[in-house]
């Protein structure tokens, strides 16, 4: 009897010793995937900037429409773009993607369930209508490489916003990344050249910077609500859930709305020559599917690492942008660009430089799966 009762404590002590090496072991493996996916979406996400660029430079946005004035044909052209990139990669999530993956219950269940879905329709509201109208817009007033690297921002929006809705955790040397993000989004903006090339200009070019802040708002906001439903959803599902919404809130909400101020004749006449010319449809698919891509990475991203964190991995997407955009463009950023890149992706690994600040930064999750 004694000899089980001196055993019994020393197997449990066992049990657990066993169970924390298996919790260190999944969280390894969680914060490595994490990293691995965060990593692919900047890759998908600066090639992305290519062909949204070659969008904007081939028949019929090239000539522009005649029938609007120049800033009201620039915004429907940013429209009929950013719609047409989630219309693309809805069809190809829903047919290569759920179905081939066998998520399409997981889909359906999620499309239906509001309490859930509720969240991934906040963050497309966010993340297309204004994020990817904003960097669309963006890019055909000022240029993708600017349109790219303004978005670091978002690191700074998703940080604070994860600090106050998804209890996310900063260490002071995140802080310390953050205000080098900041300023360097400054030098990116470069104020004086920026006064300067809109009071100068007559095309509003304002709308090209106005774009660009909205995008980082948009991305950084977007990813704080989607990821409450990420909590209790499959991110496969999710993301097509995400973009399904999408393309039903461009097609039913924002083309009326176009509409309403443009008229239907002008606007059936822009969507006619768009859809009908073969070099928009095919960057928009090669734009659709680098920029989709980036999209299924980072909502894989999300729940493993954080939002802030994978905002800030994905911030590498600038650096691959600038070169994909010398490469096959041969555009060259200007200093002011590439200064303020550099400190805004130096400011991003200053924020989790140490290894074990990733569990001061990781988000209570505890209360999200309550709430969703």
């Amino acid at each position: 009897m004694k000899n089980t009762e001196r055993a019994t404590p020393y197997l449990l002590v066992i049990k657990m010793t066993d169970i924390k090496a298996l919790s260190a072991a999944m969280k390894k493996n969680r914060i490595k995937w994490g990293f691995v996916w965060a990593i692919l979406c900047a890759v998908f996400w600066g090639l992305g900037y290519v062909p949204l660029q070659l969008v904007w430079m081939v028949p019929p946005f090239a000539e522009g429409f005649s029938y609007f004035g120049a800033s009201e044909g620039m915004v429907v052209s940013a429209i009929l773009m950013s719609a047409t990139q989630a219309l693309v990669f809805t069809i190809v999530l829903f047919l290569l993607w759920t179905c081939v993956t066998g998520k399409f219950k997981d889909y359906v269940r999620t499309l239906v369930n509001f309490k859930v879905n509720k969240w991934f329709i906040v963050g497309c509201i966010f993340g297309g209508p204004m994020a990817i109208l904003g960097s669309t817009l963006a890019t055909g007033y000022i240029g993708a490489a600017f349109a790219a690297s303004i978005g670091l921002l978002s690191t700074v929006v998703g940080a604070f916003l994860g600090w106050a809705i998804n209890k996310e955790k900063f260490s002071k040397k995140a802080i310390i990344g953050i205000i080098m993000i900041f300023i360097g989004g400054i030098i990116i903006l470069d104020p004086v050249s920026m006064m300067e090339e809109i009071s100068n200009s007559s095309n509003g070019a304002i709308l090209g910077y106005i774009g660009g802040i909205l995008s980082a708002i948009g991305w950084g906001c977007e990813g704080n609500f989607a990821v409450r439903a990420l909590d209790v959803t499959d991110s496969d599902a999710g993301i097509t859930v995400r973009y399904t919404y999408e393309t039903i809130i461009w097609f039913v909400v924002m083309f009326p709305v176009t509409i309403a101020f443009t008229g239907l004749d002008n606007f059936g006449d822009a969507f006619v020559s768009s859809f009908s010319s073969g070099n928009f449809i095919f960057w928009e698919f090669a734009a659709g599917l680098t920029l989709g891509l980036c999209y299924v990475m980072q909502y894989k991203a999300f729940p493993l690492v954080g939002v802030g964190r994978t905002l800030s991995i994905g911030s590498l997407y600038v650096p691959v942008s600038v070169v994909a955009l010398f490469v096959f463009l041969g555009q060259v950023p200007s200093w002011m660009l590439v200064v303020g890149v550099i400190l805004a992706v130096v400011g991003t690994f200053v924020m989790y430089w140490e290894s074990d600040s990733l569990d001061e930064s990781m988000r209570d999750t505890g209360g999200a799966k309550d709430e969703a």
